[in-house]
């Protein structure tokens, strides 16, 4: 499975560019600003739905602009597919073959994305960790978005119910536990693929952290901390439901979880160097494309932006190993083709990149 092709418009500082890429490697260089990574971070757009650098939408149209057009061409086992993305002020269009489609429909490309902003993962809110982890199951495991749609809906009505001042406390106790079903129908899915696929994520984590250490052994885990486990989910909304009144939000379900990646038990924000949060966040990449390689039985896209600069030298030739072998596609950004060794490379396609526009190198 790869991209054969991208189109832009109006994306980001890309006024207009065509690509036809390599199935294998294909690599932008350019000075820092310039639009490299809003190639790759049309192509997230069009596997997830949503970018990985800004919440909304609209900013992803370039200035001045009353709308955006993303547009690319997949090579899947079935054959081709189209996937287009339509931006406007007012809303997001999503089609798949021509036809509207929602991003839980594309989930036939799975995409791997590493870039330097990825180790803001373990810094950030609890809600980062979670759409990453939503993000990775929603790819792997079938339904999974589907049951995450209709948990969001159910939560998004009963916090509604709860901050409506036109509603008694009594009103509110009656109508609350309406919603208390869906929430815990689809929320006890959530947990339970949450727990089993993040230990399967783990297995392969201790193994590529240390090998990209150079076998410290050291063991590093990403830790799932539920707001509510399976055995006592609908025990705990029965017994929250007058504090969920009077703080006027929903306290019980995935929508709290949290994950924390830790070295031998410790915090790694607290505890770990620069690098290795680099090195764990790069494992947990890594650790992504072994699930989907086996689960699959197909290799994820990879995105990659800056990673060459990021990575010390010993985990740089730890990681252009792996390049070299990668049998999937790959897209990477770079100042330049230099910080890539010539035989990485071979055979690929490269675009230079500056203020916009994209010229074959």
């Amino acid at each position: 499975m790869y991209i054969r092709g991208l189109y832009l418009r109006n994306f980001r500082n890309i006024q207009e560019a065509s690509f036809q890429f390599h199935p294998h490697f294909n690599l932008l260089v350019g000075a820092n600003a310039q639009g490299k990574t809003n190639v790759i971070e049309a192509a997230h757009f069009l596997a997830f739905g949503r970018s990985f650098r800004v919440s909304d939408f609209r900013g992803l149209i370039c200035w001045g602009q009353d709308e955006g057009i993303i547009r690319c061409e997949l090579e899947i086992p079935a054959g081709s597919e189209e996937r287009k993305a339509h931006l406007t002020v007012d809303k997001k269009r999503m089609f798949k073959n021509g036809k509207p489609a929602t991003p839980n429909q594309f989930e036939s490309m799975p995409l791997v994305l590493f870039a330097p902003e990825e180790i803001l993962l373990l810094k950030d809110s609890p809600q980062a960790r979670r759409d990453y982890i939503d993000g990775f199951l929603s790819k792997i495991v079938p339904g999974y978005s589907k049951n995450l749609a209709n948990y969001k809906r159910a939560l998004l009505q009963r916090n509604k119910l709860l901050k409506d001042e036109n509603v008694s406390n009594s009103q509110k106790q009656d109508q609350m536990v309406f919603w208390e079903a869906p929430l815990l129908e689809n929320g006890l899915l959530l947990v339970k693929e949450r727990i089993l696929w993040i230990s399967r994520l783990n297995e392969k984590l201790v193994a590529h952290y240390n090998i990209i250490a150079g076998n410290t052994q050291k063991k590093a885990q990403f830790l799932y901390e539920p707001n509510a486990n399976p055995e006592n989910f609908s025990e705990l909304q029965q017994k929250r439901r007058e504090e969920e009144i009077e703080r006027q939000t929903t306290l019980v379900g995935p929508h709290r979880d949290d994950l924390r990646g830790v070295l031998n038990g410790e915090p790694i924000v607290s505890f770990g160097s620069q690098g290795e949060m680099r090195t764990f966040t790069l494992s947990l990449k890594l650790s992504e494309i072994t699930l989907f390689e086996e689960v699959l039985g197909r290799h994820p896209i990879f995105l990659l932006d800056d990673v060459a600069s990021e990575l010390d030298e010993n985990r740089n030739a730890y990681f252009f190993a792996f390049l070299k072998n990668y049998k999937g596609q790959l897209f990477a950004t770079a100042t330049s083709l230099s910080l890539f060794p010539k035989g990485i490379l071979e055979p690929f396609s490269a675009w230079r990149v500056e203020d916009g526009k994209a010229t074959p190198i």
